[in-house]
């Protein structure tokens, strides 16, 4: 009985491991698409970009930075700036 409760334990782990992970890759497409959006658009809201800044840093990663994010954010950054700057 102990065996069964260990290896149903261990089942419902790597069910929300992959919950965990699907959710992570569908927040990530969401802000990478909201990204290019406010890039895409003549005046966006600076506050839109400030958030979506926030949120690419904190989805591109600690320590294994993700390249398109880390580029997505100095381009929004730069148009934040020419944006504060008119």
């Amino acid at each position: 009985m102990d065996y069964a409760l260990f290896a149903l334990l261990i089942i419902v782990l790597i069910v929300i491991i992959i919950l965990l992970r699907r959710s992570d890759i569908r927040t990530k497409k969401k802000y990478r698409k909201a990204a290019y959006s406010l890039l895409e658009m003549p005046n966006p809201d600076p506050q839109d970009i400030k958030s979506t800044i926030k949120y690419l840093r904190l989805y591109g990663g600690r320590w294994h930075k993700d390249k398109e994010f880390v580029e997505l954010v100095n381009r929004l950054m730069s148009k934040l700036d020419s944006i504060e700057n008119k």
